[in-house]
């Protein structure tokens, strides 16, 4: 018996991958904006 385990394909990898840039991205532009404004 031969066990397979469940890898995802590469698509699926490049796309969670830009997902979490994509999120983290926003979050520093929100961060950032809200700064500007303090010092505004």
């Amino acid at each position: 018996s031969v066990s397979i385990a469940a890898v995802p394909e590469p698509a699926t990898w490049a796309l969670f991958i830009l997902g979490f840039g994509a999120i983290g991205t926003a979050l520093r532009r929100k961060a950032s904006r809200r700064v500007a404004l303090r010092f505004a």
